[in-house]
């Protein structure tokens, strides 16, 4: 990575950009108060084109400097990290832990500037050693986490360890019925915000918990009253109310107004309805190309998959893992499951959402396709939804037909990847090439109309309730 410049500019300081990977983060700091244990600095960070702001006490500087001293002693006595520790640093720098400035008291105290660039120094120095600035307390203070500077999410936002109020959501079944405090569970989450949504992340692993969209139905409110909550925050949009705890009304204020620029700033096209009651607005000159039959769009889908280098998301109404995209089939090189397989095989994480039908109405068998499908690699998952007896949703079903591979190639509107939906502009019964054999041909659409209607015959009419003439097994071929 490249030097570290560093310009003070009172009452605000401006660094130049550096790499992460092998040299600090630039810093830029002022205080416009007298400084004392509970003063209130303002931090501004640069990388590369990602600049962002911080607020921070200094008794929050004081934390850190403990931490990282309890993790350099930690690290002296552990026989592994003790030769790290033996090891020369990169450049001759030294692994001896700065001095942070004193608080209130001292000379610096009656000169703000001058604790300022103490301040800065300290945190500059700490970011040239790898042993702090790779360490959780250094990059939970700098509000920096592995989801902070990826390009394609949008700007650095507002992050840090928050408390969550479990429930909020919008979708009857999903919450206890109570208003009590027993109805719901605090939890401490990493909060990351964007410029069109904000998720929080599970400190331990990392993982993505929930991500909540910036749409029409945004607003943020702030206090006990809104949020039954002292120093809490409310931010809602169409499917939930969120409600985050803050250690101070200071910190509640700060959060809700910088939350609520980035989404009224940055991300005020998804805060209003567009053309035909859209959620996104219309843009022009985009790449795209229509299909009229199912084998141009199963062949271009197969192209796709083929072609995926990350990850692969389908969700479908219904799913047969065995169908051929590609055809005449020749070989298994162009069937669904085992496409996906290679692909998993090559580190593709592939994700399947499949409605999850009411047996006794719908053959579509979503069951098995999860279980053929999960049983192919563990880098395929599969999700069925909804369950509607616990979230007591009856007439509703997923009906998108949607494949996006790498967030980059997307088909929608399309056709489910299951039997009966190829077919060419010849319309044929058969898509079994040379059989000129007379009589009629069964096809997957045949199989799967007769499934369909067997279905319905016992749903509409159960064999109990027919003659014995009628009540005889329909015979699939």
């Amino acid at each position: 990575g490249g030097g570290l410049t560093i310009r003070v500019c009172p009452p605000e300081v401006k660094a130049r950009p550096s790499e992460v990977s092998s040299a600090a983060l630039p810093v830029a700091l002022f205080s416009p108060r007298q400084v004392r244990t509970n003063t209130v600095y303002s931090l501004r960070l640069t990388h590369g084109e990602f600049t962002w702001t911080m607020k921070k006490k200094f008794k929050h500087f004081q934390e850190l400097h403990r931490d990282l001293m309890r993790h350099k002693i930690l690290m002296t006595f552990l026989p592994l990290s003790r030769f790290a520790l033996q090891s020369p640093p990169a450049g001759g720098a030294s692994l001896e832990l700065p001095s942070l400035p004193h608080g209130s008291g001292d000379e610096g105290a009656r000169r703000p500037s001058s604790k300022q660039k103490q301040l800065e120094s300290y945190l500059n120095a700490l970011l040239e050693i790898n042993l702090y600035r790779d360490y959780h307390a250094m990059t939970e203070f700098l509000d920096v986490s592995q989801l902070s500077f990826i390009p394609d999410l949008g700007p650095k936002g507002l992050e840090g360890m928050i408390l969550k109020r479990s429930g909020g959501h919008r979708i009857p079944g999903l919450n206890c019925t109570g208003r009590h405090q027993f109805c719901y569970r605090w939890s401490k989450r990493w909060l990351v915000v964007k410029d069109s949504f904000l998720l929080y992340l599970k400190p331990e692993s990392g993982a993505i918990s929930f991500v909540l969209l910036f749409d029409p139905g945004f607003s943020i409110q702030v206090g006990q009253k809104p949020t039954e909550t002292k120093y809490g925050v409310q931010v809602n949009n169409t499917c939930r109310s969120l409600i985050l705890k803050c250690s101070s009304y200071r910190q509640a204020c700060w959060w809700a107004q910088e939350i609520s620029d980035l989404a009224e700033n940055k991300g005020r096209d998804f805060l209003r309805l567009h053309r035909h009651q859209g959620f996104a607005p219309v843009r022009t000159e985009t790449p795209a190309r229509w299909f009229v039959n199912g084998a141009g769009y199963f062949a271009a889908v197969a192209d796709a998959l083929l072609m995926a280098k990350e990850e692969i998301f389908i969700a479908d109404w219904w799913l047969s893992p065995e169908i051929y995209l590609k055809r005449p089939a020749q070989t298994d090189d162009w069937r669904l499951d085992l496409l996906l397989k290679r692909k998993a095989e090559e580190g593709v994480h592939v994700c399947v959402l499949l409605f999850k039908e009411v047996e006794l109405a719908l053959g579509i068998n979503s069951d098995y396709s999860k279980r053929a499908l999960l049983l192919l690699h563990p880098n395929i998952k599969v999700m069925r939804h909804p369950d509607h007896v616990s979230s007591t949703v009856v007439l509703w079903a997923h009906h998108e037909k949607l494949v996006v591979v790498d967030q980059s190639v997307a088909f929608l509107g399309g056709l489910d990847l299951a039997y009966g939906r190829w077919d060419t502009h010849q319309y044929r019964i058969t898509d079994l090439d040379g059989d000129d054999s007379p009589g009629p041909k069964v096809t997957h659409s045949l199989i799967s109309l007769v499934a369909a209607a067997r279905s319905f015959l016992l749903l509409a009419c159960p064999p109990a309730c027919l003659p014995a003439s009628r009540a005889a097994p329909l015979s699939v071929l």
